[in-house]
Formats: structure tokens, C-alpha cells, sequence
């Protein structure tokens, strides 16, 4: 009698762990455990019934990293209503959420150019220094133009520098006239005339 091969155990089909409802998601934000508050961020992708959810657990949230989550999906969306709602907290007294704020808006090139406007005239000075740091990160073909127009129009020169430093990476010699002019508007401000008597010889490329 010839051996009978014996035939393998068929093996269990790995089932993929059911995926938490949106609603539940939303609802474990608030769970005591971190890891689980920014399991339930990340896990809110996409999701536009969440949007309001994510900004109102952002602005009490303490742990960094369960923040960065809430920030990573937000930004996202990359629209005018999340975008507008981030940007209120460019004015924040918490110096962490701000430039956290400024950094997620950053990696929203199509809503932000709509912001610009109002940001760029704010009327507190600090937002406008946050603002010359969003554009320094921001990938989109009009930032140096927008930089340029801080740097000739705005009458801070806290603003002004921030707007030079936003810039300089990318700049050229065709704006060496500009960082020049900036002196002149401030000729008391020895780190913007530091700032730009630095930069000028790279532009004109003697450095």
C-alpha cells in the first residue's frame, strides 16, 4: 500500500482587525491615554465630519506629539476653512502651538495664497512675524513675491527681518535692492543691517 501524502491543516485566512468607526474615533480624542488620542488623530484622515472635532481637541490638547497628529491631518484638508481656523492660533500666547500652527500651514499650498491678504496686514506684529515663517516653508511659485512685499511695505522691522531670513534661501541678486532699501527704512536696527550686509555679497556672488 503506497503512503497516503497527509494533507496540511489548512491554515485560518488572517483576518485584518475591523477598522474603528469614524464616530468612535472621534470619541476616543479623548481618551486618557496619549497613544491612543493620536491613534484616533491619524486614524481621522479624510474624514470632513472630524474637521471640527480635531480643531477643538487641538487647542487643549498638551501632548506634543498627539498635537502634531491632530496638525497632520488637518493640514491635510489643505482648504480655507481649516486653514483659517489654524491661523487664528498664529496669535497664540503658546509659543509651541504657534509654530506648530505655522509649520502645518506651511504644507497647505492651496488654501494659504486666500489667508495672505488679512495676515499680511494683521495688526498684531508677532502674527505677521509668524506669517514671514509659514512662507518660508510654504511650496508655492508667489512666496518670494510675498516675502519681497513684507519686506518693502511692512513698517516693522521685527517683521521685516523675519521676512529677510523667509527669503534669503531662495533669494538672488535681483533682490539685493530690496534688502538695501530695508536699511534704509531702518537704520537703527543693527540686526536686519547685520542680516543684509551679510547677505549681499552672496548675491552679487563676490562672497
Amino acid at each position: 500500500m503506497g503512503l497516503v501524502r497527509k494533507k496540511a491543516a489548512e491554515q485560518p485566512e488572517d483576518v485584518a482587525p475591523e477598522r474603528p468607526s469614524a464616530e468612535a474615533l472621534r470619541a476616543q480624542l479623548d481618551d486618557p491615554d496619549p497613544d491612543c488620542r493620536r491613534e484616533a488623530a491619524l486614524g481621522l484622515e479624510g474624514d470632513e465630519e472630524s474637521v471640527p472635532h480635531l480643531l477643538t481637541r487641538m487647542t487643549v490638547e498638551t501632548e506634543t506629539n498627539v498635537r502634531d497628529a491632530i496638525l497632520t491631518t488637518l493640514a491635510a484638508h489643505d482648504n480655507e476653512t481649516v486653514a483659517g481656523s489654524l491661523a487664528v492660533h498664529l496669535a497664540s500666547d503658546d509659543a509651541a502651538l504657534r509654530t506648530a500652527v505655522a509649520e502645518a500651514l506651511a504644507t497647505m499650498p492651496r488654501s494659504m495664497p486666500a489667508l495672505l491678504p488679512s495676515l499680511l496686514v494683521a495688526p498684531d506684529h508677532d502674527v505677521r512675524v509668524m506669517t514671514a515663517m509659514v512662507l518660508a516653508d510654504l511650496n508655492h511659485p508667489d512666496t518670494a513675491a510675498w516675502l519681497v512685499q513684507m519686506i518693502s511695505e511692512d513698517p516693522h522691522p521685527n517683521v521685516v527681518t523675519a521676512a529677510i531670513d523667509a527669503l534669503l534661501p531662495v533669494a538672488g541678486p535681483e533682490h539685493a535692492a530690496v534688502l538695501e532699501e530695508a536699511v534704509r527704512r531702518f537704520p537703527d536696527d543693527p540686526f536686519l543691517r547685520f542680516t543684509v550686509q551679510a547677505a549681499l555679497p552672496r548675491l552679487a556672488g563676490t562672497a
